[in-house]
């Protein structure tokens, strides 16, 4: 029989999970390395959707960014089981050594992906972002566990829809954003088909 709370214990029970990670985990870090995760899965789309041959930058950058929002749920997903416990468990210790096959090439790409997820981490760091992705792990790490509210139950659990709920206005306006300024840029320079080529293009006509 699955373990009963009532919603006082709940609230209790997320807010110390929400706490004590907040406190030993480095969830800002993490969410960097899904958010470097996710920006290389959609530039990764772009790349090979442009070798197929679309070259409309809004329509390649739309269907990369939906892509790339559904490996940032995934991501959050396999993060969450990490965070079944307050404190590292003997597991990655969060340092970061560049494996002795990787060339040059791949080290930058490597790089370049995890800054942008610095960046984006950050941005969303500032929008309050972990505790966010936290009630995202509380899901998982609980889930089964039976909430009486008032007259009805629920079950813990609901993870993806928290994360959906929790994530998907910043992901709209984002997306709106870079569809809106690749319409704008391929208009300025028409014979562009990146950002890069697009920008060359405009600051040095």
């Amino acid at each position: 029989m699955p373990e009963e709370w009532d919603r006082a214990r709940y609230e209790r029970e997320k807010r110390g999970f929400i706490e004590s990670r907040l406190r030993t985990r480095s969830v800002n870090f993490h969410a960097a390395l899904i958010f470097a995760v996710t920006w290389l899965a959609g530039w990764l789309v772009s790349w090979a959707l442009l070798k197929l041959g679309m070259i409309s930058m809004p329509l390649r950058y739309a269907i990369s960014f939906s892509f790339s929002y559904v490996v940032f749920v995934a991501c959050v997903r396999i993060w969450s089981d990490f965070m079944r416990e307050p404190h590292g468990s003997g597991g990655w210790d969060g340092s970061l050594d560049f494996p002795a096959g990787v060339d040059g090439e791949g080290c930058a790409v490597f790089l370049i992906a995890l800054l942008a997820g610095l960046l984006l981490a950050g941005v969303f760091a500032v929008l309050g972002g972990a505790p966010l992705l936290l009630e995202v792990a509380f899901e998982v790490v609980f889930a089964g566990v039976v909430v009486r509210r008032l007259s009805r139950k629920e079950t813990v659990g609901a993870w993806a829809e928290r994360l959906i709920r929790n994530t998907w206005r910043p992901a709209a306006l984002a997306l709106v954003a870079l569809v809106g300024l690749a319409a704008w840029m391929q208009a300025q320079a028409p014979g562009s088909r990146t950002f890069a080529q697009a920008a060359r293009a405009l600051l040095m006509p």
